[in-house]
C-alpha cells in the first residue's frame, strides 16, 4: 500500500478519470499537479471543473513533473511515451486511476472490496452493462471505469457491502500494483491496439495483469473458446479458474447448451441451470451473456434475478443498436467496433444485404480478415477517416462489392441512404478508432444517429 501523506501527487493528462481523480485528491487534501500537452483554450471545459487547489500546466510538459513522489497516467499516454519512461528512469512509481481508486478505497473500508473486473478486446461494455444490472437487482452495486464514470468518483459512496462491476482496458491494467479483483474475466483476446502495445504478446500480457494479484480465495473467469486466451493460461498462478464455452460443454465451469437455451454450470463452486431468454443478436452476445451468468453465480446471485434480468436486458448504445427504418431500409449503429475483429462479429449478425462505413484512425490490424464475409453479405463498402487508402488498398481487389471514398461520415450516410434498396442494412462499424474526426467512439455513434435521423 503505498502512503500518499504528505506526497505530491502528479497527473499526466487531464482526461475524465484523471479529472475526477485531481478534484478527489484535492478535496482530501493531497498536493496535486496535473501536466497537459494540449493548450489551456481547448481544455477550458475541464479547467472550469477543475478544484482551484490543483497546480497545472498546459501546452507543454516541463520538469516540473519530476519534483512528484509518484505519478498518475491518463490511460491513452502509453508507456513508452518518452515522458513517463523518464520518470520511470527517476525511481517514480507510474500508474493509471483504478490502481490509486483501488488503494484508497482499501484503507477506507479496511478490507478488501468486492470487486469483479471484466477486460477483453470486445464485449467488455454489453458484459459490464448486463452484469452491473443483474448486481443492481441483487444488492447495493457500483458500476464504473471504461463504461463512462471512473472508479475514483464513487470511492466516497462504496462500503464494503457494495458490489463494484468495472470495466477496465489493457492500458489500466499495465500499471497493476495491488489491484486485485474478487472475480476478473477475459472474455476474448484479439488483435487491438498493437499501435500502443507494440506486440501481440505485451497485450495479452497486459490484459493477463488482471489476475497477478489474486490468490486462492478470488476467480479467473476465462472464455474456453478463446484461443488466445487458453494459450496464457499458465500465467495464472493462484486463482480458481472458471472457464465458460458458448461451443463445447465444459466438465468443470460452464457452458451453454442452445438446444434449451440454458447456461449449464457443473463445478465445484455451484451446479446450476440458467435460462436464457434474449433479444440481442449475434453469437458474441451469447458469449457476453454466458460470462455474466458465471460472474453473478459466482457472487452467489439468485437464479430468478439472473433470468430476469437477462430477459429485459436491451443491450448498450453503439453496440449494434438500432437507429432507424427508412423505406424498409435499416439503419445500425455499431461505432463501439474499434477493431477488425469487433467488426466481423457485426457482420456475422446478420444474413440481409449490408451497406458498411469503415474507417476512422488505423491501429495497425490487417483488415483482410473481413474479406470472406465482406463477399458473402457486403454490397458496397463506405470509406470514411484517415484509413481510407489503407482499407482501399488491402480491400480493392474485391470484385463482389462496390468501394466509395467518402471522406466523412456525412457524406457516407447520403451515398448509403441513396444506394440502399429495401431490405438492406446500413452498418456503421468503422474497424477503426475515431479520433482522427470525432472525440470518441460515442460521439461518432451520435453523429450518425443525427445524420440517419435527418435522412
Amino acid at each position: 500500500m503505498i502512503e500518499l501523506s504528505n506526497k505530491k501527487i502528479g497527473l499526466i493528462g487531464l482526461g475524465i478519470s484523471n479529472l475526477h481523480l485531481a478534484n478527489y485528491l484535492a478535496r482530501y487534501g493531497y498536493k496535486v499537479f496535473v501536466t497537459e500537452e494540449l493548450s489551456q483554450e481547448k481544455l477550458q471545459p475541464q479547467i472550469a471543473e477543475l478544484d482551484p487547489k490543483v497546480e497545472f500546466e498546459f501546452g507543454r510538459h516541463t520538469e516540473k513533473i519530476f519534483s512528484c513522489d509518484l505519478v498518475i497516467r491518463s490511460p491513452g499516454i502509453p508507456r513508452n511515451h518518452f515522458l513517463i519512461e523518464q520518470i520511470i528512469t527517476k525511481n517514480i512509481p507510474v500508474f493509471t486511476e483504478i490502481e490509486l481508486a483501488y488503494q484508497l478505497l482499501k484503507q477506507k473500508i479496511k478490507k478488501e472490496p468486492v470487486i469483479v473486473a471484466i477486460t477483453g478486446t470486445n464485449g467488455k461494455t454489453t458484459t459490464v452493462s448486463l452484469l452491473g444490472k443483474i448486481c443492481q437487482n441483487y444488492k447495493k452495486t457500483v458500476v464504473c471505469g471504461n463504461i463512462g464514470e471512473p472508479f475514483i468518483k464513487f470511492v466516497d459512496i462504496i462500503d464494503e457491502d457494495t458490489i463494484v462491476v468495472i470495466e477496465v482496458s489493457s492500458y489500466q491494467l499495465e500499471d497493476i500494483i495491488e489491484f486485485k479483483p474478487y472475480i476478473g474475466c477475459i472474455l476474448n483476446i484479439t488483435e487491438d491496439h498493437l499501435e500502443h502495445h507494440k506486440s501481440m504478446q505485451n497485450y495479452i500480457n497486459a490484459k493477463f495483469n488482471l489476475f497477478k494479484n489474486q490468490d486462492d480465495k478470488n476467480f479467473a473467469v476465462l472464455n474456453f473458446d478463446d484461443e488466445n486466451i487458453k494459450k496464457s493460461v499458465d500465467k495464472i498462478k493462484k486463482s480458481n479458474i472458471f472457464f465458460f464455452s458458448t461451443k463445447t460443454f465444459i466438465n468443470n465451469g460452464a457452458w451453454l447448451d442452445k438446444k434449451i437455451s440454458e447456461v449449464v454450470i457443473n463445478s465445484n463452486f455451484d451446479n446450476s441451470c440458467i435460462k436464457i431468454e434474449t433479444t440481442l443478436p449475434g453469437e458474441h452476445n451469447l458469449e457476453n451473456i454466458t460470462a455474466a451468468v458465471c460472474c453473478s453465480r459466482l457472487l452467489n446471485i439468485p437464479i430468478h434475478i439472473i433470468e430476469e434480468t437477462i430477459k429485459n436486458f436491451k443491450g448498450v448504445e453503439h453496440r449494434l443498436e438500432f437507429v432507424r427504418k427508412i423505406n424498409n431500409v435499416v439503419f445500425i449503429n455499431d461505432s463501439k467496433s474499434t477493431n477488425v475483429d469487433s467488426t466481423l462479429v457485426a457482420l456475422k449478425s446478420f444474413s440481409q444485404p449490408i451497406h458498411l462505413i469503415l474507417g476512422g484512425r488505423d491501429k495497425g490490424a490487417p483488415y483482410s480478415p473481413l474479406i470472406p464475409y465482406i463477399e458473402q453479405k457486403v454490397k458496397t463498402i463506405l470509406l470514411i477517416g484517415e484509413a481510407t487508402e489503407i482499407i482501399y488498398n488491402q480491400l480493392k481487389h474485391i470484385k463482389s462489392c462496390s468501394i466509395y471514398k467518402c471522406g466523412t461520415l456525412e457524406n457516407a450516410v447520403k451515398k448509403a441512404y441513396e444506394i440502399a434498396q429495401p431490405g438492406d442494412i446500413v452498418l456503421l462499424s468503422p474497424a477503426c478508432s475515431s479520433f482522427d474526426q470525432f472525440k470518441n467512439f460515442e460521439h461518432r455513434g451520435k453523429v450518425f444517429k443525427q445524420l440517419v435521423n435527418l435522412l
